[in-house]
This record gives C-alpha cells, structure tokens and sequence, in this order.
C-alpha cells in the first residue's frame, strides 16, 4: 500500500469513527435520561455526518489528483533485468545473456540515477556491474541497457536477477522504483551505514574461478602484502599492461598497507572492471543502507581487463584510467568461460 492510500485509509477509519461516536453520545445521553427529539437527533447526526463524509471525500479526490500529478513522470520509469539462454552458433549448445533494462517513459528527463542489481532469495546486492554508477540524465521516451552476462559469471546462485533504481524527476523529488516494481517518494532520506556483518560468499563470487575479477585482486592483494617474490605475482599481472616491467614493488606494498578492497565490483565496460580499496577499518562488514553515498575517504583501485581464454588479470593498481586508454586483449570481446566447477 502506498503512502498516499495509507493515508487516505486513515482519513476513512476517522470518520467511521466519527459515526460510531456520535450513535455513542446519543445512546449514553438517553440512558441518563437526557430527551432528544428523533426526529432533531438522526437529522443532526446525518447532516454533521454528511459533512464531514462531503469533506473526506472532496479531499480525498483532491490528494489523489496531486499526487497523480506529482508522480506522473516518476510511475513510468522503470528497471528490470532479462535472462535468457540463446542457441549457439560454433556448437549444439545454449549461452547466457542477461541484460538490464533502465527506460524513462515520460516526456520529461530524470536526473542522478542509481542502480543497483540484485539476485537469489533472500536477496543480495551486486551493485551497478556494467552500468555506471550513476546516470547523470536519462532522457524522454529513452531504454538504456547495459549487458550483465560476464559479471554474472563472477557469481553464483544469480538466479531471479532484478534490479532497483533512484532518481529525481524534473521537480527535484527522488524516488525509489524498488525490485518488487513498487514506487516510494523518498525525497530527504539519507542513506546510512548499516552494522558490522560477515561477508556474504555470494557477495564475493565464486571462487574457483579467474572469471571473477575480485577472486584476483584479492589474491594479488595478498599475495603482495605477503612478501610473494614478483615472478610469482606475474601469472596475476595482464600482459599488455608493459608497465609492470618497472614496477617497484616494495613501494607498491607500502602505498597499499592498510587498504582492503569494498565489497561489490565496478564493470567500467564487460571487459574492465575496478576493485575499489580503501583503508577505513570502522567500515570493514558494513553496508550502505539506502540508495549509496560516496567514501568520505581516500580510494584507490585495482584495474582489470578480460581475456576470454583466461579470464581476469591485474592491469594497473592506483588511480583510474578511461576504457579508450587500456590496451585489451586480443580476444577481449570473443566469446568464451576460463572457469573451472559448475556454473
């Protein structure tokens, strides 16, 4: 029920109140031997009655075409995510796409949209993965979609794939379009940090696979801060990433102490992905509850491209680089599973 309904279902309990009041009043006051006229009591009774029931109504009508009015563009925007599986062309076999789905219907841009995809039941949140963490304009009569088949294969148990969204229409409300396909005015809310608890597994993704890129930054991560010689951390190191030849790796591990990475994976493009590390210890089990918030702290970020044949490896680690800056690898856009176990 929606808040607008609730409140109009109490504007009717009070005046059925009202009507068991008022026969109320007029039977204790007979039994006191108080005399009213009937004919005086029932016309009283129906015309107060009457008037309120005008009144209930007339606002009623009113409440509902203003809100009618104030979410006509928020109630024809929508998210929701596709699965389905599709023939093969090079075997007799089927292939996963999944796909989210962000459209703006109305005749009117919306504006900071956040998505955030979730899977299984009870639900987990994945994040944006390959949609940008924010959409800065989503223009009239638009369907944005962004392809969510490699994240996907990071994880586990990603059946009953949906997806929430918040975004502020052009009158500077914001609105929540929950999984369930609900709409909330949650203008003023603020997001908060829940309390410290354990990781969820499905969170992290699988791991025995080099198809989820947080399984290889966390394992460099690691392996790094645990004195691993460099010629055993290159088999996590990406090949076309020439500057890791003069990296220095003692200075690397002291620039990285303290930091560990954040839950959820960043898809800059289904090829690369950003680990976000930060070093805030009080934060480490905790969630964002709401629509998100930026890290009032300093972040850094493993970058990582994907190969189809073997999966995620470690571009840069540091600060960030644009898609059209990173050299990928050559089948970077074929398609193709380096996993190994079951799916």
């Amino acid at each position: 029920m929606s808040r607008f309904e609730q409140v109009m279902s109490r504007a009717f309990w009070a005046v059925g109140l009202l009507l068991v009041i008022s026969i109320t009043v007029i039977v204790i006051t007979r039994g006191l031997g108080v005399t009213w006229n009937l004919q005086w009591e029932v016309w009283t009774v129906a015309t107060a009655l009457g008037t309120v029931g005008a009144t209930a109504i007339a606002l009623w009508l009113a409440s509902r075409g203003a809100w009618r009015e104030r979410n006509q563009i928020a109630r024809v925007v929508s998210v929701w995510v596709t699965d389905e599986y599709l023939e093969r062309e090079d075997e007799p076999a089927y292939r996963r796409r999944v796909v989210l789905h962000v459209t703006n219907e109305s005749d009117e841009p919306i504006f900071n949209a956040r998505v955030n995809v979730m899977v299984g039941d009870p639900a987990v949140r994945l994040g944006p993965l390959t949609a940008p963490p924010v959409l800065s304009v989503i223009p009239p009569r638009r369907e944005l979609t962004f392809d969510l088949t490699v994240p996907f294969r990071a994880h586990e148990g990603t059946w009953s794939p949906r997806a929430e969204m918040f975004f502020t229409d052009p009158s500077g409300r914001r609105w929540n379009r929950t999984a369930a396909g609900e709409l909330h005015d949650v203008t003023g809310e603020e997001s908060t940090w829940s309390v410290a608890v354990p990781l969820d597994e499905r969170q992290f993704g699988r791991q025995d696979s080099f198809d989820n890129p947080m399984l290889v930054a966390v394992s460099f991560l690691s392996s790094l801060m645990d004195g691993t010689p460099p010629a055993e951390l290159t088999i996590a190191l990406a090949p076309e990433a020439v500057g890791w030849a003069q990296a220095n790796w003692a200075e690397l591990r002291k620039r990285l102490e303290g930091f560990n990475p954040t839950s959820m994976v960043d898809y800059v493009t289904p090829c690369i992905a950003r680990v976000k590390l930060v070093n805030a210890p009080d934060l480490e089990g905790r969630s964002v509850v709401g629509e998100g918030m930026a890290l009032p702290i300093e972040v850094q970020y493993v970058t990582l491209t994907r190969s189809a044949s073997r999966g995620w490896r470690i571009f840069s680690v540091g600060g960030t680089n644009s898609p059209d800056e990173i050299p990928l690898p050559d089948d970077a856009f074929a398609s193709g599973d380096p996993t190994s176990g079951g799916k």
